[in-house]
């Protein structure tokens, strides 16, 4: 009977030593919820490549986060005015993307680069963390992927508040009575010190340095270009026309030693507000330039009101790349120059109204975050002269024409900058009249040449 009594026991002990509660306890805990970050578009030339390093390195698996998608981010952004600039900017920005962590950064310089990357928290928009690398032309940024977690990861660990899972509750155990044991004696002891406790440490709190205001130095284009160009200057301008042929000889040649011109050139690239592809880098370019206050001297001592005008447009796609940016184009335009002569005038001077169609190539170099250089070359296909086309003149007339700039630009501001250069226009022309047939030159020659002193603005 004893036997069965401790079979019995052992079984109570069991079922009261078993905790449902404890075993539901150690199945596998919820996943924490992971910090979302921002990682917006640097700023810089090489902005692309570094968004992808840190877009790479944030969100790598087992560190936490999630990094949201670039194009999200981007759209966000665009509604923003002059980007997110404020503490209130970037709260709105983060409550609007769903973000924990903004990632903003910046690339410049040619010889090394100087990246700085600093995280603002999606709370309230203020400084979290920032560090700056001074490193070695890489578009790949080896610096920068090694050290950006040791350097941040501490920083961005703080996420979103995580809500602790419910703690199982476990029933109490049941208590076996146990006989009442008669109180002992008291026994007396000695009386013991007040212990008094130290005062709890002053934890002082640590102060974030102030976040430096954003840089307002211009730095070169960045890969995908301005949406908006535009150029206003001052010309000086130069023109050199004579015939050619046998008779060349004999007839009058132009000379313009100096006259003073405005010029306005204007590209622009709408598609770049709906896309982010490839063909978002076409766009519409438009020249124009005129003098003013010119008049022509003839050899008999009279002054005659002059008038230099040249109009083109057309389209033009530029092409990015690593160190430059290449641009095509292809125009129609004309070019006129006419010397309001008498009726009675004897003078043999035709007007010219130059139509053509201009292809050219063009480039960009930024030297620095200031200075840089720009070409241009091109080629007309003359397809028609104006009077210097008429019977009176080359009524067969065939020509071409060639034109050339090259300029210097010096960045104010981000949007602002000066543009010194100089640009030449050649054209050539032949009669093209049949052989033994009178005419009156064989072919003529036109030279123009302008220097020019502007402003450009950069969107």
């Amino acid at each position: 009977m004893s036997r069965v009594a401790g079979w019995v026991v052992l079984m109570l002990a069991l079922a009261v030593s078993y905790h449902p509660a404890e075993a539901a306890q150690a199945k596998k805990a919820p996943a924490q919820p992971k910090t979302t970050v921002a990682v917006l578009r640097p700023e810089g030339r090489q902005a692309d490549a570094l968004r992808k390093v840190l877009a790479a390195e944030l969100g790598k698996k087992g560190r936490g986060r999630v990094v949201l998608p670039a194009k999200k981010v981007d759209a966000q952004v665009k509604l923003l005015r002059g980007g997110p600039k404020t503490e209130e900017q970037r709260q709105a920005l983060a409550k609007k993307l769903g973000a924990d962590i903004l990632i903003l950064s910046s690339v410049k310089g040619t010889k090394r680069w100087d990246v700085q990357v600093r995280a603002y928290s999606g709370q309230d928009g203020s400084l979290i963390a920032e560090e700056a690398w001074d490193v070695r032309t890489n578009r790949a940024f080896p610096d920068v992927r090694r050290e950006l977690e040791p350097k941040l990861g501490a920083a961005l660990k703080e996420g979103p508040p995580q809500s602790l899972p419910p703690t199982a509750v476990t029933p109490p155990t049941p208590v076996v009575s146990e006989p009442e044991v008669a109180p002992a004696a008291p026994i007396a002891e000695a009386p013991r010190q007040a212990v008094v406790k130290p005062p709890p440490p002053t934890v002082t709190k640590k102060e974030e340095p102030p976040a430096q205001p954003e840089p307002k130095a211009a730095g070169p284009r960045d890969l995908d270009g301005p949406t908006l160009e535009a150029l206003l200057s001052g010309q000086g301008l130069f023109r050199r026309f004579n015939f050619s042929g046998s008779n060349a000889s004999q007839l009058p040649d132009y000379s313009l030693n100096s006259a003073a011109a405005a010029s306005l050139a204007v590209s622009y690239f709408p598609l770049s507000h709906f896309t982010d592809g490839m063909v978002h880098n076409l766009g519409l370019v438009a020249r124009g330039s005129r003098s003013f206050g010119l008049s022509t001297r003839l050899p008999d001592g009279s002054s005659h009101p002059t008038t230099a005008q040249l109009i083109e447009g057309g389209l033009r796609f530029r092409l990015p790349l690593r160190w430059l940016e290449l641009s095509v184009g292809a125009l129609y335009g004309t070019h006129s120059f006419a010397v309001e002569l008498p009726p009675e005038s004897t003078f043999a001077l035709p007007d010219v109204d130059y139509r053509f169609a201009h292809v050219e190539l063009g480039l960009r170099k930024a030297l620095n975050e200031r200075w840089a250089i720009a070409a241009r070359v091109g080629y007309q296909h003359v397809l028609s002269g104006g009077e210097l086309s008429s019977d009176d003149y080359l009524p067969e007339l065939s020509g071409s024409g060639i034109d050339g700039e090259l300029a210097v630009e010096f960045a104010l501001t981000r949007v602002l900058g000066l543009r010194v250069g100089g640009e030449v226009r050649s054209y050539s022309f032949t009669a093209g009249a049949a052989e033994g047939t009178p005419v009156f030159a064989g072919g003529a020659k036109d030279l123009y040449f302008s220097g020019q002193l502007g402003l450009y603005v950069r969107l």
